[in-house]
Protein backbone atom coordinates (compact mmCIF):
# COMPACT_ATOMS: atom_id res chain seq x y z
CA UNK A 1 0.00 0.00 0.00
CA UNK A 2 1.34 3.62 -0.48
CA UNK A 3 0.75 4.43 2.30
CA UNK A 4 2.73 2.02 4.19
CA UNK A 5 6.30 3.23 1.81
CA UNK A 6 8.67 5.00 3.04
CA UNK A 7 11.10 8.10 1.77
CA UNK A 8 14.40 9.03 3.26
CA UNK A 9 16.20 12.35 2.21
CA UNK A 10 20.00 12.16 2.92
CA UNK A 11 21.36 15.58 3.31
CA UNK A 12 25.32 15.78 2.27
CA UNK A 13 26.28 19.31 2.86
CA UNK A 14 28.16 20.05 5.91
CA UNK A 15 25.62 22.63 6.64
CA UNK A 16 23.54 20.81 9.59
CA UNK A 17 20.62 23.61 8.79
CA UNK A 18 19.58 26.39 6.29
CA UNK A 19 21.55 24.70 3.76
CA UNK A 20 20.58 24.64 -0.05
CA UNK A 21 20.74 20.93 -0.52
CA UNK A 22 18.35 20.48 2.40
CA UNK A 23 15.78 22.84 1.12
CA UNK A 24 15.59 21.53 -2.21
CA UNK A 25 15.35 17.87 -0.59
CA UNK A 26 12.53 18.89 1.91
CA UNK A 27 10.17 20.04 -0.68
CA UNK A 28 10.74 16.73 -2.58
CA UNK A 29 10.49 14.93 0.44
CA UNK A 30 7.12 16.92 1.66
CA UNK A 31 5.52 16.48 -1.77
CA UNK A 32 6.03 12.57 -1.43
CA UNK A 33 4.69 12.73 2.47
CA UNK A 34 1.36 14.51 0.52
CA UNK A 35 1.49 11.60 -1.82
CA UNK A 36 1.42 8.53 1.40
CA UNK A 37 4.65 8.34 1.92
CA UNK A 38 6.18 8.41 5.33
CA UNK A 39 9.43 10.39 5.66
CA UNK A 40 12.49 11.04 7.11
CA UNK A 41 15.64 13.44 6.83
CA UNK A 42 19.28 12.29 8.09
CA UNK A 43 22.25 14.99 7.96
CA UNK A 44 24.98 12.36 6.37
CA UNK A 45 27.72 14.23 8.50
CA UNK A 46 26.08 14.14 11.97
CA UNK A 47 25.10 10.19 11.79
CA UNK A 48 28.43 9.21 10.26
CA UNK A 49 29.77 10.64 13.39
CA UNK A 50 27.22 8.51 15.76
CA UNK A 51 26.67 5.34 13.95
CA UNK A 52 27.49 3.98 10.33
CA UNK A 53 25.39 1.21 10.84
CA UNK A 54 22.24 3.46 11.66
CA UNK A 55 22.62 4.97 8.33
CA UNK A 56 22.66 1.39 6.71
CA UNK A 57 19.65 0.41 8.45
CA UNK A 58 17.96 3.49 8.02
CA UNK A 59 18.49 3.04 3.62
CA UNK A 60 17.64 -0.18 4.13
CA UNK A 61 14.18 0.25 5.84
CA UNK A 62 13.35 2.52 2.91
CA UNK A 63 11.51 2.31 -0.40
CA UNK A 64 12.74 6.14 -1.47
CA UNK A 65 16.17 7.35 -1.31
CA UNK A 66 16.82 11.22 -2.06
CA UNK A 67 20.27 12.30 -2.23
CA UNK A 68 20.60 15.65 -1.64
CA UNK A 69 24.01 17.65 -1.71
CA UNK A 70 26.44 20.20 -3.00
CA UNK A 71 29.10 19.78 -5.57
CA UNK A 72 33.13 20.09 -4.40
CA UNK A 73 35.88 19.73 -6.99
CA UNK A 74 33.14 18.38 -9.47
CA UNK A 75 32.69 15.70 -7.35
CA UNK A 76 31.06 14.62 -4.27
CA UNK A 77 31.44 16.14 -0.55
CA UNK A 78 33.81 13.60 1.07
CA UNK A 79 31.49 12.90 3.73
CA UNK A 80 29.08 11.94 0.60
CA UNK A 81 31.69 9.24 -0.55
CA UNK A 82 32.02 7.81 2.83
CA UNK A 83 28.85 7.20 3.35
CA UNK A 84 28.05 5.36 -0.34
CA UNK A 85 31.15 3.23 0.35
CA UNK A 86 29.53 2.18 4.00
CA UNK A 87 26.23 1.33 2.55
CA UNK A 88 28.03 -0.48 -0.24
CA UNK A 89 30.27 -2.20 2.15
CA UNK A 90 27.57 -3.30 4.57
CA UNK A 91 25.86 -4.46 1.20
CA UNK A 92 28.63 -6.67 0.19
CA UNK A 93 27.37 -6.84 -3.23
CA UNK A 94 24.08 -8.77 -1.97
CA UNK A 95 20.79 -8.50 -4.05
CA UNK A 96 18.66 -7.20 -2.08
CA UNK A 97 15.24 -8.34 -1.15
CA UNK A 98 12.78 -5.18 -2.69
CA UNK A 99 14.05 -2.57 -5.30
CA UNK A 100 14.61 0.46 -3.52
CA UNK A 101 14.84 3.78 -5.83
CA UNK A 102 17.59 6.44 -5.38
CA UNK A 103 17.62 10.15 -7.05
CA UNK A 104 20.43 12.31 -6.58
CA UNK A 105 19.42 16.29 -6.43
CA UNK A 106 23.12 18.42 -7.07
CA UNK A 107 23.65 21.78 -6.63
CA UNK A 108 26.85 23.67 -7.55
CA UNK A 109 27.67 27.72 -7.25
CA UNK A 110 28.36 28.00 -10.82
CA UNK A 111 25.76 29.54 -12.93
CA UNK A 112 26.25 26.34 -15.31
CA UNK A 113 24.56 23.25 -14.44
CA UNK A 114 26.92 20.86 -16.72
CA UNK A 115 29.63 21.25 -14.01
CA UNK A 116 27.46 18.71 -11.92
CA UNK A 117 27.59 15.75 -14.69
CA UNK A 118 30.57 13.87 -13.28
CA UNK A 119 28.77 13.98 -9.93
CA UNK A 120 25.14 12.58 -11.14
CA UNK A 121 27.34 9.72 -13.35
CA UNK A 122 28.84 8.79 -9.92
CA UNK A 123 25.81 8.33 -8.01
CA UNK A 124 24.42 6.92 -10.79
CA UNK A 125 27.12 4.12 -10.99
CA UNK A 126 26.58 3.68 -7.27
CA UNK A 127 22.99 2.96 -7.94
CA UNK A 128 23.63 0.46 -10.38
CA UNK A 129 26.66 -1.52 -8.99
CA UNK A 130 24.06 -1.81 -5.53
CA UNK A 131 21.46 -3.01 -6.90
CA UNK A 132 19.23 0.65 -6.26
CA UNK A 133 16.74 1.24 -8.38
CA UNK A 134 17.99 4.69 -10.32
CA UNK A 135 15.53 7.10 -10.51
CA UNK A 136 17.62 10.06 -12.38
CA UNK A 137 20.31 12.49 -11.18
CA UNK A 138 18.89 16.11 -11.18
CA UNK A 139 21.76 19.02 -11.44
CA UNK A 140 21.24 22.53 -10.34
CA UNK A 141 23.76 25.69 -11.47
CA UNK A 142 23.28 28.97 -9.37
CA UNK A 143 22.48 27.28 -6.02
CA UNK A 144 23.94 30.37 -3.79
CA UNK A 145 21.01 32.03 -5.15
CA UNK A 146 18.63 30.06 -3.12
CA UNK A 147 20.88 30.63 0.10
CA UNK A 148 19.25 28.14 1.80
CA UNK A 149 15.69 29.43 1.98
CA UNK A 150 12.51 27.24 1.76
CA UNK A 151 12.40 27.14 -2.47
CA UNK A 152 8.53 27.63 -2.10
CA UNK A 153 8.86 31.31 -0.76
CA UNK A 154 11.38 32.26 -3.61
CA UNK A 155 8.56 33.64 -5.80
CA UNK A 156 9.34 33.32 -9.82
CA UNK A 157 13.38 32.26 -9.32
CA UNK A 158 12.15 28.95 -8.33
CA UNK A 159 9.09 28.10 -10.43
CA UNK A 160 10.77 25.78 -12.22
CA UNK A 161 12.18 24.26 -9.43
CA UNK A 162 9.11 23.80 -7.85
CA UNK A 163 7.79 22.11 -11.26
CA UNK A 164 10.28 19.83 -11.43
CA UNK A 165 9.71 18.85 -8.09
CA UNK A 166 6.05 18.35 -8.39
CA UNK A 167 6.87 15.99 -11.17
CA UNK A 168 8.98 14.12 -9.68
CA UNK A 169 7.13 13.20 -6.50
CA UNK A 170 4.02 12.69 -8.86
CA UNK A 171 5.86 10.32 -10.64
CA UNK A 172 7.31 8.25 -8.07
CA UNK A 173 4.07 8.17 -6.59
CA UNK A 174 2.33 6.38 -9.55
CA UNK A 175 5.13 4.18 -10.02
CA UNK A 176 6.06 5.59 -13.51
CA UNK A 177 9.11 7.10 -15.02
CA UNK A 178 10.32 10.72 -14.20
CA UNK A 179 9.42 12.27 -17.69
CA UNK A 180 12.79 14.48 -19.22
CA UNK A 181 10.83 17.99 -18.74
CA UNK A 182 11.63 17.63 -15.45
CA UNK A 183 15.43 17.33 -15.93
CA UNK A 184 15.24 20.07 -18.22
CA UNK A 185 13.43 22.54 -15.78
CA UNK A 186 15.34 21.74 -13.04
CA UNK A 187 18.85 22.73 -14.93
CA UNK A 188 17.50 25.89 -16.18
CA UNK A 189 18.99 29.55 -14.86
CA UNK A 190 17.70 30.81 -11.85
CA UNK A 191 18.77 34.24 -13.02
CA UNK A 192 20.38 35.30 -15.55
CA UNK A 193 24.03 34.77 -15.46
CA UNK A 194 25.42 38.06 -15.62
CA UNK A 195 22.93 38.95 -12.11
CA UNK A 196 24.46 36.10 -10.73
CA UNK A 197 27.94 36.60 -11.33
CA UNK A 198 28.31 40.02 -10.47
CA UNK A 199 26.01 39.17 -7.08
CA UNK A 200 28.34 36.25 -6.39
CA UNK A 201 31.57 38.54 -7.20
CA UNK A 202 30.01 41.05 -4.32
CA UNK A 203 29.83 38.01 -1.84
CA UNK A 204 33.83 37.26 -2.05
CA UNK A 205 34.50 40.56 -1.76
CA UNK A 206 31.97 41.28 1.50
CA UNK A 207 33.33 37.62 2.69
CA UNK A 208 36.97 38.98 2.30
CA UNK A 209 36.65 41.97 3.65
CA UNK A 210 35.13 40.12 7.14
CA UNK A 211 38.27 38.27 7.50
CA UNK A 212 40.89 40.95 6.29
CA UNK A 213 41.41 39.20 3.23
CA UNK A 214 40.08 41.15 0.50
CA UNK A 215 43.82 43.05 0.14
CA UNK A 216 45.33 39.30 -0.71
CA UNK A 217 41.76 38.18 -3.72
CA UNK A 218 44.40 39.53 -6.58
CA UNK A 219 47.55 38.08 -5.10
CA UNK A 220 49.86 35.68 -7.31
CA UNK A 221 52.42 34.21 -5.08
CA UNK A 222 53.79 31.59 -7.68
CA UNK A 223 54.38 34.67 -10.70
CA UNK A 224 57.96 35.86 -10.18
CA UNK A 225 58.51 39.53 -10.65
Amino acid sequence: MLNEKKALLLIGSPKTKNGTSEALGNYLLQGLGKKGYEWEKLHILSILKNNGQELFNKVEDADIIILSFPLYVDSLPSPVIRALELIASNRGGRRSDKKRGLISITNCGFPETFHNNTAVKICKNFADKNDFKWLGGFALGGGGALNGRPIEQLGGMTRNIVKALDMIAEAISNDESIPPEAFDLMSRKLIPQFLYTTFANSGWKTQAKKFNANKLLYAKPYIKD
